[in-house]
């Protein structure tokens, strides 16, 4: 490899190093696969109960593409290869999206995951096997060594030896239960993982039974917190846009009978995905960029985006509806496309009918708000991967027989990229209405009405200021940075440099030994902590977003609630921002240039104020992000500001900061939280910190012995 990676340094070489990893797919164009033949599926549930649920990661085959599919192999469409979760078993799922575990608010679910998925090297999931990078600071279940990796790496070659192949050991896997409010063994976060094998694991591995080695860990949750859409998916450090693309992602509805709206419609989950697959139908996965462009990383995607579109593990369904009301919970299940979606009669050309948002990520809204594509302020639903939307569209306006395209305009990257094409990316699903076969008595959104007890609220959505009340102990200005390559020269041709990494507050995972960072060690590994916030206290997390794109911030542990956004001189601020690093320069993977905690007065992350470079008056969410969510856009250009506070969402503001406190420890046996990019390509690497939840000293909890957990 040596020999080969110091051949002539020009386009013959880099298509000699790439050529295996190009030669093993051909691309199928979107525009190729049919549209609306097959219908919407639907995944199955599981009521929660008193039982053990064990799900293992499977791989099987799955019909994601239509059935009237032809593979350029000539064989017959068996299915696409793809992992799910699958129940003990359980042979054929309706899809590789779900199931939907419906758990019950202050009743502990046990669930079991099990990796039952081989090793890289004989996985059908070709987009798995020809993806996986070795030079990222991932899972590494044969402790190969992603930094000896990058040290081989040299200027305007590949990478040497095996930094320049895919991982081909064991496959890394663990659950993280998205939105979840869980101690932090049982968070899934990325070191907590678990080889298919069971003779590796992360430093992070918790199982309740105590085990040590194993392929699975058991979990129980203690389903505490507000009912919610939350959702599970994989979590591996360095691998998780891959094991979601090629297919993990489930549901999990926390309720609360006793308060949760009375007779809602049905509810149908729709999780959206992009995807892009081959001419014999598997999952395609572009295996990397050129090593010109990202000398570091050969493997790796800055940000993936698909040329179709996947509902509920099929492209393209058609979805029959009666004309009345249905209940919907939208997922942004991709690894980097946003959504911005709205309902149109292609024949007629007429606009809607009105999607009636009665719920976001961390639970229902006081009251359902109308995203009305004919209205004046609010038209489109807009997610970012990782948030979810709780939606009532009533089709007893539409004749039978009438179809209804949901569509998608989001432009990729968001908000300033391409505009998708109308004919393919354009189009996410059908809707065919029928005649009611029964009256429709389920809540009306139109009709208005309370959907819950009015929300313990931090932030006023109406001013975009705190709301009455509430104190914040701490405020925190923080950053999201874009580190690029350096432009090259090749056979006389300029190559731009390309993304090599993205990092919040331009801090890597584990952080740097510096003397404002805390030192954490975990299972003989030690990162290095900035964000270490006390459990009962509000924060106010204000992100200056320094790169041009938007990226859906995630908080693992918390609910938070937007408190505005507002513009900023990035130019200008950029430019302080450098000067303020000891070298008078940007340094990426420094850390904020000032002190952490004494660098700025008014807030703490060590980065210089914002408030000199700020722009025209904050902008207050829009009255669908004006409740709890667990991940939120942050656009370019702005700084957005979230009221964050480390206990429980239905706790009153007025209670001193000593009496909020979660049923469980949140620093159990020295586990922490994370914080991240909710684009998959972006958390994998290095846009992702650790968090450590001080725990209150003395606070009574429910869940106290090894246990109840």
């Amino acid at each position: 490899m040596r020999q080969v990676a110091r051949c002539i340094l020009g386009l013959l070489c880099i298509v000699l190093f790439y050529g295996y990893a190009l030669a093993v797919q051909t691309p199928l164009p979107g525009s190729a696969i049919p549209q609306f033949v097959d219908p919407l599926p639907i995944p199955h549930t599981i009521v929660a109960g008193p039982g053990q649920i064990e799900l293992r990661s499977t791989e099987f085959l799955s019909r994601v593409l239509p059935t009237t599919f032809v593979p350029a192999n000539g064989l017959p469409y068996a299915g696409t290869w793809v992992w799910g979760y699958l129940e003990p078993n359980q042979v054929s799922p309706p899809s590789y999206i779900g199931p939907v575990i419906v758990a019950e608010r202050g009743t502990p679910t046990e669930m079991k995951f099990v990796n039952n998925l081989g090793s890289a090297a004989t996985t059908n999931v070709l987009a798995y096997r020809n993806s996986t990078d070795q030079t990222l600071h991932w899972a590494d279940p044969l402790n190969n060594g992603a930094n000896m990796c990058m040290m081989e790496t040299q200027p305007m070659m590949p990478p040497m030896g095996m930094c320049a192949e895919n991982y081909l050991g064991t496959i890394p896997d663990v659950v993280h239960l998205h939105g979840g409010e869980v101690p932090p063994a049982l968070d899934g976060g990325p070191d907590a993982w678990y080889s298919s094998d069971g003779t590796r694991h992360g430093f992070g591995y918790y199982s309740k039974d105590g085990a040590t080695s194993g392929n699975y860990a058991i979990y129980r949750y203690p389903n505490s917190q507000e009912a919610a859409p939350i959702w599970f998916h994989p979590h591996p450090l360095g691998v998780t846009r891959l094991s979601v693309y090629a297919g993990l992602a489930g549901a999990y509805l926390v309720t609360d009978p006793p308060n949760d709206p009375v007779n809602l419609p049905p509810l149908v989950p729709l999780a959206i995905q992009d995807r892009s697959f081959d001419t014999d139908g598997q999952l395609y996965y572009p295996a990397g960029i050129p090593f010109i462009l990202n000398p570091e990383h050969p493997f790796w995607t800055p940000e993936f985006v698909g040329d179709t579109i996947v509902v509920n593990g099929k492209t393209w369904p058609y979805f029959n509806v009666e004309a009345k009301r249905y209940r919907f919970i939208f997922l942004n299940g991709s690894n980097a496309r946003t959504f911005e979606m709205f309902l149109t009669n292609p024949v007629t050309k007429i606009n809607g009918p009105t999607l009636w948002q009665i719920g976001t990520d961390g639970g229902y809204l006081d009251a359902p708000v109308a995203i009305d594509p004919n209205g004046l302020l609010l038209k489109r639903l807009i997610l970012m991967p990782g948030e979810r939307a709780d939606v009532i569209i009533d089709f007893s306006g539409q004749a039978p027989g009438t179809k209804l395209l949901l569509r998608n305009i989001a432009k990729t990257p968001f908000p300033n990229g391409a505009t998708p094409q109308g004919s393919t990316l354009g189009r996410i699903m059908e809707f065919r209405v029928t005649a009611a076969t029964t009256p429709d008595t389920s809540y009306n959104p139109a009709q208005g009405g309370a959907l819950r007890a009015p929300m313990i609220r931090l932030a006023n959505p109406a001013t975009g200021t705190l709301a009455a009340g509430v104190t914040v102990q701490k405020t925190r200005l923080l950053t999201l940075n874009e580190v690029m390559g350096m432009p090259m020269l090749v056979n006389g041709f300029a190559y731009p440099g390309g993304p090599l990494e993205i990092l919040v507050n331009n801090t890597k995972w584990d952080g740097t030994a510096r003397p404002d960072f805390t030192p954490v060690n975990a299972g003989g590994h030690t990162s290095y902590y900035s964000e270490t916030p006390k459990e009962g206290e509000t924060e106010i997390w204000e992100i200056a977003n320094l790169t041009a794109d938007a990226h859906p911030i995630h908080l693992h542990l918390v609910q938070f609630q937007l408190l505005n956004r507002q513009p900023f001189d990035v130019g200008k601020y950029t430019a302080a921002y450098a000067a303020a690093f000891p070298t008078k320069l940007y340094q990426p993977g420094y850390g904020p240039p000032l002190d952490y905690n004494t660098g700025n007065l008014r807030a703490v992350g060590g980065n210089p104020d914002v408030v000199p470079f700020l722009k025209t008056k904050v902008q207050p969410p829009a009255d669908n992000e004006a409740g709890w969510k667990d991940t939120v856009i942050m656009y370019p250009g702005q700084v957005t500001r979230i009221a964050v506070r480390w206990a429980p969402t239905d706790l009153a503001t007025n209670l001193d900061p000593n009496q909020l406190s979660y049923p469980f420890d949140p620093n159990a046996w020295g586990f922490g939280y994370v914080w991240h990019c909710h684009i998959l390509d972006h958390e994998d690497n290095e846009m992702m910190r650790p968090t450590s939840v001080v725990p209150m000293a003395g606070a009574l909890r429910t869940f106290v012995q090894p246990t109840d957990y």
